[in-house]
């Protein structure tokens, strides 16, 4: 079944400009945004407790996904006009979503007292390999074929 809901999405996207991705991606932003909003002016959290926390952290970070894959993309395609576009959509969103990652993941350490020099090093060090892994498994092999 998964194989399914990969292949919707891949079908559902493969035929999508560039122009219409920002677009796309800007209007779901822009909802992310005001969903946070909502959240920030709405939700008491001394009220709301986990739920309360869940919808502020997962409504930021889609925010932050959104805001940095446009900004990322768009300086990528800006940058490297050369290059395959779908690539470096790709890049942009997978670095937006680690960034995203430490922010929120920060955010939350902070919250509960837990954020330390060490704890936010690590993070960053495991970030970093994951970034690594990436990288490595998307190099050209002899061939030049990608893996």
């Amino acid at each position: 079944m998964a194989g399914v809901r990969y292949n919707a999405f891949r079908i559902a996207f493969a035929h999508m400009t560039f122009r219409q991705f920002l677009i796309f991606m800007t209007l779901a932003t822009i909802a992310a945004w005001s969903a946070w909003i909502v959240v920030l002016w709405s939700i008491d959290p001394s009220r709301s407790g986990s739920p309360g926390f869940l919808f502020f952290y997962a409504t930021l970070a889609l925010a932050l996904l959104g805001t940095l894959t446009i900004v990322g993309a768009g300086i990528r395609a800006w940058a490297r006009r050369d290059e395959v576009l779908s690539r470096q959509v790709a890049k942009a969103f997978r670095q937006a979503f680690l960034f995203t990652a430490l922010v929120i993941t920060s955010l939350i350490l902070l919250s509960q007292g837990l954020f330390r020099w060490w704890t936010a090093t690590l993070l960053i060090l495991l970030l970093a390999i994951v970034e690594l892994v990436f990288l490595s498994a998307l190099k050209p092999r002899g061939n030049g074929r990608f893996s």
